[in-house]
């Protein structure tokens, strides 16, 4: 399944992906989560993921706390640090993802945490989703304060009807963004029934 995902997300050309990009980024700077935040946690896109660079110089430019992920591959986790300058703080690490410089580390604790944007490969409406096989983000997502909100960034063809899920490890998000609306995630576990707006 992730692969296939994977395969049809990548197959989406150049042009129409900025487009959808600039249409979920729209929809996450207008949510009351994201206007709402002080502290959000951000990731560098990579590959034909939703572009999220625009998104991290806007949190910036707001003046909100803004933490990228450092991958510790020896511990299999993320730990989060915070960024001032979008240009000067970053360098390729981990699989050539943009990361904090390791002389730039200023370490942002998941309690301080208003709000966390993730990735992911695979998801269904009640939020359960496949990352990339990690294990990574269930982590981070397991560690935040009750409450605290997560936000899946998707392309919708990365929505599917259901995605193996592992409660013991796996780690739902409670929204998903795509061009094609907002999915609340915490309404369909209770109904049953999409919500988008």
């Amino acid at each position: 399944m992730r692969r296939k995902i994977l395969s049809l997300r990548d197959a989406l050309p150049a042009d129409e992906r900025y487009r959808k990009s600039a249409v979920i980024q729209s929809r996450l700077f207008s949510l009351h989560e994201f206007i709402a935040s002080r502290t959000v946690a951000l990731f560098v896109s990579f590959g034909s993921e939703v572009l999220t660079e625009p998104i991290i110089r806007k949190a910036l430019a707001l003046g909100k706390v803004t933490a990228l992920p450092v991958t510790d591959l020896a511990r299999k986790r993320l730990t989060l640090s915070r960024i001032i300058d979008y240009d000067d703080d970053l360098v390729p690490g981990t699989w050539g993802i943009l990361e904090p410089k390791p002389d730039r580390i200023r370490p942002v604790t998941s309690d301080e945490l208003d709000l966390v944007i993730t990735p992911g490969a695979v998801f269904e409406r009640q939020g359960r989703r496949l990352g990339y096989g990690g294990g990574f983000y269930d982590g981070l997502l397991k560690s935040l304060t009750a409450g605290k909100p997560a936000i899946a960034l998707a392309f919708a063809l990365q929505i599917v009807d259901e995605v193996p899920f592992d409660p013991s490890h796996d780690q739902p998000v409670d929204m998903i963004i795509t061009e094609e609306g907002i999915v609340d995630c915490r309404e369909e576990r209770t109904d049953g029934w999409p919500w988008l707006f």
